[in-house]
């Protein structure tokens, strides 16, 4: 069974690593199946890269508003999260699939929406926002 605790406790850990700058507790979080993995095969390459591409981003707010379960072992969750970089704030959305293995949570994958694709109240966003969007990539 999936429960908001749990879930709520990898996007805590998740962020604080973000924040932080363990970039390899970063990469671990992600799950092997993630298109991610595909690009970073290795945790040394991604923190060679996040270090130099991704440390000049800070996150300034992040709120997990809600998710659906899939499965017992899949999750949809919504994210919302205030970034800075270079003195520039930016506003996204996140509808990201979770997976379990065991009883920890892996990201997979997500598809983000800007504040120009919804400005309405972050409390009001739902995941048709997401299945209405034009673009349903996820990566």
């Amino acid at each position: 069974m999936v429960t908001r605790i749990s879930l709520e406790h990898f996007w805590t850990e998740r962020f604080a690593n973000l924040g932080n700058g363990c970039y390899e507790a970063v990469y671990r979080s992600y799950h092997q199946s993630a298109p991610f993995r595909e690009n970073f095969t290795t945790s040394h390459e991604y923190v060679r890269f996040a270090k130099a591409q991704l440390a000049a981003i800070e996150v300034k707010n992040w709120q997990f508003l809600k998710f659906r379960e899939l499965s017992a072992n899949q999750a949809e969750c919504l994210i919302a999260m205030q970034l800075s970089c270079d003195g520039i704030e930016q506003f996204f959305y996140e509808l990201a699939l979770v997976l379990r293995d065991g009883q920890q949570w892996f990201y997979h994958s997500a598809q983000k929406l800007s504040s120009d694709d919804y400005s309405g109240d972050p409390w009001q966003i739902d995941f048709s926002h997401f299945d209405q969007a034009s673009q349903k990539f996820r990566m």
